[in-house]
């Protein structure tokens, strides 16, 4: 579905208006997220965690009482 309309969003001479043109509005990272703010964010937090726990886990505490993170933030809630 489309944000603007073929004729009210338009011109008068038939092009976009120009606060349509940017899609990025409001978004910090239109594009992506760039490589520092995913390492800085995402990554390293996740690998302290993973790193905390698998010391615990090699001082001797029971490796099936700590609850690892999963490996990607995607959710896995399946609708079918």
């Amino acid at each position: 579905m489309s944000r603007t309309h073929r004729y009210r969003d338009r011109g008068p001479n038939g092009r976009l208006r120009p606060k349509y043109r940017h899609r990025d509005r409001g978004v910090r990272f239109p594009g992506g997220t760039p490589k520092w703010w995913r390492k800085l964010y995402m990554t390293r937090p996740g690998r302290r965690k993973a790193v905390a726990l698998c010391r615990l886990a090699a001082k001797g505490v029971e490796a099936d009482a700590l609850s690892f993170p999963p490996g990607n933030r995607k959710p896995h809630w399946y609708y079918w």
